[in-house]
Order: structure tokens, then C-alpha cells, then sequence
């Protein structure tokens, strides 16, 4: 939900086609009233509602909010970071929405994106000081409600899939145990980033080396999202790839496909190369895939 114009089909378009969502976003026009879609994750299908945010419809949600938010299990709330001019009624709108959980009792997370949120803005202070304002305003909500905040773009993909993933995390209990696992392994064979993903990109788990930095998160997602396609394209279970970070520092990874019923999941784990002993390097990645069957065993408690 959010407010015209603050990019909510962008978002799912993104998260939804990942390979060469930006001619479509591109050609997408406004939502009229309710757009329904249905995905699984882990097993449970969904239905995603992308509410239409003009005015129009915006009142008639209102006016019978029980017919379009009963239900709801999660709320992904919009707003365009980059319209600093309608901020108030983005808020006002929410508080309206919130109003209904309320006044029902149901104790729905709430996911706030503060949208279009572009690489190149990252370090605008004028943006971050108005989006920081106004969480400070959004916190007063954080009594009654669980609220977390993420800044997102379609120009930074695995900003969106982060939140997506985030939010969805908070309906499944042991996904942490996951992150506990990879936090282990990493700490044991000292591992850059060992993460696992389903089929659409979500991710279950994931663990990065403390103090890496953003873009060599941005490099390693980006480099995922290529193997992916390849391991489809060629119908491929394992791939093994080999780069290096802007400050020079090499790193070998792995991704590989995990089969779990009809479900498919896609590790991912990397490692720093050791250029002078690169027998080294393969030595840890083996001793990381032996660690898999403690992560299959997670994902069977989580789908079952």
C-alpha cells in the first residue's frame, strides 16, 4: 500500500521478474484498485494485493477496510522518499490504515519503504535528513504496531529483495536458526558471505563477513544473480566463479541447487582466495560443502 505514484508495482515487477525487469517497469501504468497475485515461499502460497493509491480508491478502502484488510498477515507500506511534498499525507493515509489493525486487534508487521532511495542518493543530505524526520514521526506508531524501515530502489535490486525477504522472514519462527548456522560456519572457516535463496530470489538466511562493505555486498549480489541465470540456462546444480573486489582483493564461490521436494533453493556461499596456495582456497570451499547437510536439515523444519 502507499500512495500513487510511490513505485509499489515497480517494486513487485522488480522482485517478481529480477532477468530484465526494467523495460517493463518502464511500460507499467498506474494500478487500478486491486491487482492480485499469487506466490509460494517455503511451501505456503500467498496472495500479494498491490493496492492502487489514487485518491479514488484510496477512500474506498477506507470506507470498508474490513472487505479489503482483513486477513492481512503482513503490510509492505510505500512511500516515495523522493516526494518530500506529500510525506503528511503519505502519513496520514498510514495512520488510517493502521487505524483498522487497531481498532481489530490484529497485530500485523508493517515493512516501511522509503522508496526510490537511488544509488546517486545515497549521500544526499537533504534526502536523509527528511527520511530520518520522518521515521522519527513514524515511530510513534512502533507502541502498538512492529515496524521496520528499509530504503529501496529498483535501481539497486537487492535493496528491494532485502526487504521483501526481511519482511517474509517475520511470518517463519525458525528462519533464524539459518543465520545462526551460516554465522557459525563463517566464523569457523572465517567465509566472506554463505547465504541461501529460493527459486525467486527471496532469501532464507544469509550471513556476511562483519565490516564488509556495501558495494562488495552490491558486486556479490549482482554476480549471484548471473550464476543464477547460467545454472538455468544450463540447466546446471553446481557453479563454481572466481572475481575480485574493486580494492583488489580476489574471492572463489559456489553457488549450488538444493532440491528439496518441488522446491528448489540456490546456496551461495565465498571465500578469499589465497593466490598463493589456491589448492588452499578449494580445501575451504569443500570443507564449507560439508556443512550442507546442516543447513538441508533447517530448510526440511521450515517447509514442513
Amino acid at each position: 500500500m502507499g500512495l500513487d505514484n510511490a513505485g509499489k508495482t515497480s517494486i513487485l515487477t522488480t522482485i517478481t521478474k529480477r532477468f530484465g525487469f526494467e523495460d517493463e517497469v518502464a511500460e507499467l501504468m498506474p494500478t487500478r484498485r486491486i491487482e492480485r497475485d499469487k506466490f509460494n515461499f517455503l511451501g505456503i502460497e500467498y496472495t500479494c494485493m498491490d493496492f492502487g493509491g489514487q485518491l479514488q480508491y484510496r477512500k474506498e478502502y477506507l470506507r470498508d477496510p474490513g472487505k479489503y484488510l482483513g486477513g492481512t498477515d503482513l503490510l509492505f507500506y510505500v512511500i516515495d522518499a523522493q516526494d518530500h511534498a506529500r510525506y503528511n499525507e503519505s502519513i496520514d493515509y498510514l495512520e488510517q490504515v493502521l487505524l483498522y489493525f487497531k481498532e481489530t486487534q490484529t497485530n500485523v508487521p508493517i515493512a516501511i519503504l522509503f522508496h526510490k532511495f537511488d544509488p546517486e542518493l545515497v549521500r544526499d543530505r537533504e534526502l536523509n535528513r527528511n527520511t530520518l524526520v520522518l521515521k522519527q514521526n513514524l515511530t510513534k506508531f512502533s507502541g502498538q504496531f512492529d515496524i521496520f524501515f528499509f530504503e529501496t530502489s529498483i535501481y539497486d535490486i537487492k535493496s528491494v529483495m532485502d526487504a521483501f525477504s526481511s519482511g517474509l522472514s517475520l511470518l517463519f519462527d525458525r528462519m533464524e536458526m539459518l543465520s545462526a548456522l551460516f554465522s557459525e560456519i563463517s566464523s569457523k572457516y572465517n567465509a566472506i558471505m554463505i547465504a541461501l535463496f529460493d527459486s525467486r530470489g527471496i532469501t532464507i538466511g544469509e550471513y556476511y563477513r562483519p565490516h564488509l562493505h556495501l558495494q562488495e555486498k552490491l558486486k556479490i549480489y549482482d554476480i549471484y544473480i548471473e550464476v543464477q541465470k547460467r545454472i538455468i540456462a544450463e540447466n546446471k546444480e553446481l557453479y563454481e566463479f572466481s572475481d575480485r573486489f574493486e580494492k583488489g582483493q580476489r574471492f572463489s564461490g559456489v553457488v549450488e541447487v538444493l532440491k528439496m521436494g518441488a522446491l528448489d533453493f540456490y546456496l551461495l556461499f565465498i571465500v578469499e582466495e589465497d593466490e598463493k596456495d589456491l589448492e588452499k582456497t578449494v580445501n575451504l570451499l569443500d570443507q564449507i560443502e560439508a556443512a550442507k547437510p546442516q543447513m538441508e536439515n533447517i530448510i526440511l523444519q521450515l517447509i514442513q
